[in-house]
């Protein structure tokens, strides 16, 4: 009996440990990784959140991007951005690397006063269209680091991308002015996993 009552204590009181220490989910809404890119028509730099929404092929980021006056030539560019990727394949190359081809589709919202998204008065009708929003296609190769330790990060990414923006590649498809090969731009960027 004393055996019984000794292996029953034992027994409830590795599990009330097991429960204390067991991982807690994570709230859907914390998101995956921090994101800061360099360029690529979403600022001149972007910092932002993302999220894995199918695993190791979909993810979706929300990003803020700045452009200084300095660079703009004109006001402060201030950018909102919903930025899709999509992996092709990921080849594991060992030692926890993984390398991915990339593609995506960026949604971006100029917040500043260098765009309308509704045609101001003062302009014909039907000769502007507004510029506030714009899509952007890219393509880019993406190398991806998991850690195995307990670190403060869970992997890292280094990507970089090339891509055109909508209204850009449609001047370069309709008129003789742009230069196919102008309406292009590359970036670089990494992902933090926590």
């Amino acid at each position: 009996m004393l055996f019984c009552f000794s292996f029953s204590f034992h027994q409830k009181a590795q599990d009330s440990i097991s429960v204390k220490f067991k991982k807690k989910e994570k709230f859907w809404l914390i998101p995956d990784y921090t994101k800061a890119q360099f360029a690529g028509n979403i600022g001149l730099a972007s910092i932002g959140i993302g999220y894995k929404v199918i695993h190791k092929t979909l993810f979706t980021e929300l990003l803020y991007g700045y452009v200084p006056e300095s660079v703009s030539e004109a006001n402060p560019v201030h950018l909102i951005t919903l930025k899709n990727t999509f992996t092709i394949l990921n080849k594991d190359l060992g030692k926890g690397y993984t390398f991915s081809p990339i593609t995506g589709l960026t949604t971006t919202l100029e917040t500043g006063n260098n765009s309308f998204l509704k045609v101001p008065d003062v302009y014909p009708d039907d000769y502007y269209i507004t510029n506030a929003v714009h899509f952007t296609l890219f393509i880019g190769a993406l190398l991806h680091k998991g850690f195995f330790s307990d670190q403060l990060f869970k992997g890292i990414d280094f990507y970089i991308e090339v891509g055109t923006v909508d209204t850009y590649l449609w001047y370069a498809l309709t008129t003789k002015e742009v230069n196919f090969g102008d309406v292009f731009s590359s970036s670089i960027g990494m992902n933090f996993y926590f």
